[in-house]
């Protein structure tokens, strides 16, 4: 049995992957559209990344695998400066 290094499901991944054939849309095309390298989504997709920060947490979270940093059950587990450094610069 191979170990991936996510803690994702493989109903997880195999749901996204099903997406993508449903949406007719090629894996490259969607990280174009996103930004993102597609060799990072197909990393992501296969479990060969811990998506626990950076360019590979973002994906997991565009792919709907992790929840987004601002939804309200991530924002109770932050320390207080991190929950509400979005919120700072952005008053009018």
């Amino acid at each position: 049995m191979e170990k991936h290094a996510t803690s994702f499901s493989a109903d997880q991944i195999s749901r996204a992957r099903s997406e993508f054939k449903q949406a007719g849309v090629s894996i490259s095309e969607w990280a174009q559209r996103h930004g993102v390298p597609p060799s990072l989504v197909y990393s992501v997709l296969s479990g060969k990344t811990q998506c626990t920060r950076g360019r590979s947490h973002e994906v997991a979270v565009l792919l709907g695998l992790k929840a987004p940093p601002n939804s309200p059950s991530v924002k109770n587990l932050l320390p207080g400066h991190l929950a509400c450094a979005e919120t700072v610069g952005s008053s009018s």
